[in-house]
């Protein structure tokens, strides 16, 4: 799954950014870590190369589009949008997603035919708790109707 909880939950954000986190130290430079090799940090990944790609086949394919990393940010799920129906799926998208590249991006990431694209922007809303004064962040949301028979597998 490509996204974590946080994505998919959200939170509440302090109004004025809040605290700010600490610096870390690097133990070492980003020339290290450019001649590393994947099999050098992980030895198991490489031994088990042939295993994982086996099993990556008997997923639905996807393809890793660029567009669709931008735009799609998360699945959105709720009640409503699992009383949808089948065929209609509800992502969280990035505020400068419009109908046309989402459905590209729909289409490219999981090899499904869309038939069209609705899109909902949902405003910040203030939250307070005693004193202390936030912003519950809002967020930009798509509705994505698929053609008859075709399902997404991840949902």
């Amino acid at each position: 799954m490509p996204f974590n909880l946080s994505q998919i939950f959200g939170g509440w954000r302090r109004k004025g950014g809040g605290l700010k986190k600490a610096t870390r130290t690097r133990p070492f430079s980003t020339s290290d870590v450019k001649s590393l090799k994947t099999s050098d940090v992980l030895p198991w990944r490489a031994a088990n190369k042939e295993i994982s790609d086996a099993a990556r086949g008997a997923s639905q394919i996807k393809n890793k589009s660029e567009l669709a990393g931008k735009l799609i940010v998360a699945p959105h799920i709720s009640e409503k949008a699992t009383m949808l129906g089948e065929g209609r799926y509800v992502f969280k998208v990035a505020d400068g997603a419009n109908k046309n590249t989402l459905k590209e991006a729909v289409e490219g990431r999981y090899g499904v035919e869309v038939e069209s694209v609705n899109i909902v922007a949902a405003r910040d809303k203030k939250r307070s708790r005693g004193q202390i004064i936030g912003v519950k962040s809002g967020f930009k949301k798509a509705v994505v109707t698929l053609k008859a028979g075709q399902i997404i597998s991840e949902f």
